[in-house]
C-alpha cells in the first residue's frame, strides 16, 4: 500500500510543476475547503505547505441554521466550525500540508471584515510564515472569494520579491464568461497575469481522497451545484501575477456575487 501511494505521489509531481518544489508555499483559501478543491495537486507537489483560511473563526453565537449548513447536513445547535476544521485538518494532512486558520467567522454568521482589515491580517500571517511562494484565489462569483482575492492582491503590492500565483476558484470557474471577466478586472486593477501552461491532466488520487474528507461540504455542493464537486477534479488553473509598473486602481474590482451562505 505504501509503495502504491509513493508511486502515485511521484507521478503527480512529475506531471506538472507550476512552482519549483523547493518553494515554501502558502495557499490562501477563502473557506475551509477552497484550497484543496482548487489547488490540491499543487499541495501534493509541495509537502509542508501551509493553507491560510480567511473565514475559519467560530462566531460568538451561532445564528439560526443557515441554508448552506442545512444542506451540508448540520442540525441546529451543531458546532459547525469545529466539524469543518476537523475536515480541513484531515484533508490537508492527506496532502502533507497544515492549516492556519484566521479568526474571522464565515460571513454567513454575521458581518464580514472590511477589505483592509482582512488584508492586514493576511499580511501579518505571511510575515510570520515567510513563504517564498503564495497562491491566492482569483476571486470568482462568491462575495467571500472576491473579498479574499482583493485583500490578497493588496498584499502582493507589498511583497514584490515573493513568487505569486493566482488560482481559478474551483466550482465557480465554470460559470460562463465569469473567469475572463475577472481576469480583465484584475488586469485593469494594475496586475500582470501570465497563464501557467499545464497539461489537461485530471486530479490525482491524492487530491480526490483529500476532497472526500470534506464530507459536509461535498454534500452541500452536491445539493447546490449541477455537477457537485466534479469541477474540482478537472485540471487546475494558475497565473503568475506581478504588480504592473503603473497602478490604475486600488482594488481588483467587484464582479458578480452570490449572497452569503450560498457557498462554502
Amino acid at each position: 500500500m505504501t509503495v502504491s501511494r509513493d508511486i502515485s505521489l511521484d507521478r503527480a509531481r512529475s506531471l506538472w510543476a507550476p512552482l519549483p518544489g523547493d518553494h515554501r508555499l502558502v495557499v490562501i483559501s477563502p473557506h475551509l475547503d477552497d484550497a484543496v478543491l482548487s489547488c490540491g495537486d499543487l499541495l501534493v507537489q509541495h509537502s509542508s505547505a501551509v493553507v491560510v483560511t480567511a473565514f475559519a473563526g467560530r462566531p460568538a453565537v451561532y445564528p439560526e441554521l443557515s441554508n448552506w449548513d442545512a444542506r451540508a447536513g448540520f442540525e441546529l445547535g451543531a458546532d459547525v466550525v469545529a466539524a469543518r476544521r476537523e475536515e480541513d485538518e484531515a484533508a490537508l494532512s492527506a496532502l502533507g500540508a497544515r492549516p492556519h486558520w484566521l479568526d474571522f467567522p464565515d460571513p454567513q454568521y454575521g458581518e464580514k471584515p472590511p477589505q483592509h482589515v482582512l488584508s492586514d491580517a493576511l499580511g501579518q500571517t505571511l510575515a510570520e510564515l515567510a513563504p517564498t511562494a503564495v497562491a491566492v484565489p482569483l476571486g470568482l462569483f462568491h462575495d467571500d472569494h472576491v473579498l479574499t482575492g482583493d485583500a490578497a492582491f493588496d498584499i502582493l503590492r507589498q511583497l514584490p520579491n515573493t513568487t505569486w500565483l493566482a488560482y481559478a476558484d474551483a466550482i465557480y470557474r465554470r460559470v460562463p464568461e465569469l473567469l475572463s471577466d475577472r481576469l480583465d478586472a484584475v488586469r485593469r486593477a494594475g496586475f500582470e497575469l501570465q497563464a501557467v501552461a499545464a497539461p489537461r491532466q485530471p486530479a490525482s488520487q491524492e487530491k480526490r481522497r483529500a476532497v472526500a474528507r470534506y464530507r459536509s461540504q461535498v454534500r452541500a455542493l452536491e445539493r447546490s451545484w449541477d455537477g457537485g464537486v466534479s469541477d474540482a477534479f478537472e485540471p487546475e488553473q494558475y497565473w503568475n501575477v506581478m504588480a504592473s509598473a503603473v497602478v490604475v486602481a486600488t482594488s481588483a474590482g467587484r464582479d458578480r456575487r452570490v449572497t452569503d451562505g450560498d457557498g462554502g
